[in-house]
């Protein structure tokens, strides 16, 4: 079984066979939710550095039309 290392606590994480890139994985030793970033050699990252990821990729609430200066020529 393929195995790798667990950023957070350093313990080894078993990976199925039939993983893939992308997959979440949790560590037995501290409970860390990983992501596995790589196959050959097996890379384990942190989930919590992706999750901010998916937020900075939303739309900017704060945008205010109003000062757009396209607006000014119509």
């Amino acid at each position: 079984m393929p195995q790798g290392t667990c950023p957070e606590c350093k313990a080894t994480v078993h990976v199925d066979e039939d993983a893939d890139k992308g997959d979440i994985i949790e560590c037995d030793e501290c409970g860390a939710v990983l992501r596995l970033v790589g196959l050959d050699p097996i890379e384990l990252d942190l989930e919590s550095d992706y999750e901010d990821d998916d937020e900075d990729d939303d739309y900017d609430d704060d945008y205010d039309d109003e000062d757009d200066e396209r607006d000014r020529y119509y």
